[in-house]
């Protein structure tokens, strides 16, 4: 029979079909009789023993092996014997290449996907991911952020934190609490930790007060987006302030056709909008004078020059009438509450943002759905480990300092950043993250 396996010490000797998977028959190739380790006397068969195991697919299907090995008996002292098979995981009852296969593929398949592809039970599959996972923990390290970012994503009822490099656009890490009693000891073990000098965050207290003892040359800038959304959040305020005193029909009409007016930017109006919203101004002025402070509170971040952009806090807040537009006094003493750390927006480098971190946050939220409520680690490692995105933006550094393209006898290191945030994006939509 043809050799279909390509496996040292067995070959095969029947194939059949059988519950959607392909069965072979196998047996242990014998090449004269085994040396009993105790007696150094030559053993005498004693039986066989058939041994089940997965091996990798073939035209799309599962693939079982059954292998029937020689049982073997020393006649001195009884001692028994069964060949080993070099090829077998015996913990997973499957071949290496098969596991060495699923843990290639199982951080960017679903673990129920992977099962049906290879017949193995879904448990097994896990297990195998969780061996992988313990590897990388233990060898892949990421380049500490000069510019890292700080947010948090609400997975399995828990706000998880995650941490980004900023100045490349990787995914750093993910804790799996935004706590300062998991954030603190983190902060103090980070490896060269001395190197950030920026972390860009919200205005969550727990996040400076945990980083600000363990990183000395860190300096924190609060998100923009953070910020500019409270002042939508506050227009959204005075719109649904406005709408409880309409009737139900009124009321009705108002929410769709101004909720999302109200929110876009007038460059993102079409000649139609602006039409509406010149309507607005007419029959609700109180809303459209919301709109107006939460166009110029945004006006103000379009400002370049940091002492202009203060003035126009200042007189923005001047502004605000002693009544009415409670959300935005509101919003106002949260800015005084943070002023410096809102304001080093424009001191940091090419005003950092957090908007791919926000955006990496949707991913995850994603891969949690599709993969039915993984769990924090597995999830953690499909972000934090994805393959294809780990290969963007690595570098090769000379570990004597030497340049690229100067010849070197010195060994080469690999410096990672991470996954990079885009390509985890890309790969999200084309499925590549289930």
């Amino acid at each position: 029979m043809l050799d279909l396996l390509n496996l040292p010490g067995i070959e095969p000797v029947d194939l059949r079909s059988e519950n959607g998977s392909i069965v072979i028959a196998a047996q242990y190739s014998l090449e004269g009789l085994p040396i009993c380790p105790s007696c150094v006397q030559p053993m005498y068969r004693h039986g066989k023993r058939v041994t089940v195991v997965a091996d990798t697919p073939m035209q799309m299907q599962p693939v079982r092996l059954e292998i029937s090995r020689p049982r073997f008996r020393c006649g001195a002292c009884g001692t028994m014997d069964t060949p080993e098979l070099p090829f077998l995981d015996e913990r997973r009852r499957a071949t290496r290449r098969l596991v060495d296969a699923i843990r290639e593929r199982c951080l960017s398949m679903t673990f129920h996907a992977m099962s049906q592809q290879t017949g193995l039970a879904v448990n097994t599959i896990k297990n195998i991911a969780h061996d992988l996972i313990a590897d990388l923990e233990r060898t892949v390290r990421y380049e500490t952020p000069i510019i890292m970012g700080i947010d948090e994503v609400m997975i399995g009822g828990a706000y998880r934190c995650v941490i980004t490099n900023l100045a490349t656009n990787n995914l750093f890490d993910m804790l799996e609490a935004r706590t300062q009693q998991h954030l603190k000891p983190y902060f103090a073990k980070l490896p060269n930790r001395d190197r950030v000098e920026w972390v860009c965050t919200d205005m969550w207290r727990p996040y400076k007060n945990s980083f600000e003892a363990y990183l000395p040359n860190a300096r924190l800038v609060i998100d923009k987006f953070h910020v500019v959304r409270m002042a939508s959040d506050a227009l959204e305020a005075e719109r649904k302030r406005l709408q409880a005193k309409l009737d139900k029909d009124d009321r009705i009409k108002v929410k769709k056709s101004l909720r999302w007016l109200t929110l876009k930017r007038p460059k993102s109006l079409s000649p139609t909008e602006l039409r509406a919203l010149d309507a607005v101004r007419e029959t609700y002025p109180a809303l459209a004078l919301a709109y107006d402070f939460k166009e110029t509170f945004y006006r103000i971040y379009d400002d370049p020059d940091k002492a202009s952009a203060m003035r126009a806090f200042e007189a923005w807040e001047n502004c605000i009438p002693a009544s009415g537009l409670d959300e935005f006094r509101s919003l106002a003493r949260t800015v005084r509450d943070h002023y410096a750390d809102i304001f080093a927006y424009w001191d940091s480098p090419a005003q950092i943002t957090n908007a791919y971190t926000e955006s990496l946050n949707g991913l995850i939220k994603i891969a949690n759905r599709n993969g039915r409520g993984y769990s924090f680690e597995i999830l953690r490692a499909k972000a934090l480990y994805a393959k294809e995105a780990r290969k963007v933006g690595s570098v090769i550094r000379l570990i004597d300092g030497g340049r690229p393209g100067v010849p070197t006898t010195e060994t080469r290191k690999p410096v990672e950043y991470g996954p990079h945030i885009p390509t985890l994006v890309a790969m999200s939509e084309s499925g590549q993250l289930d």
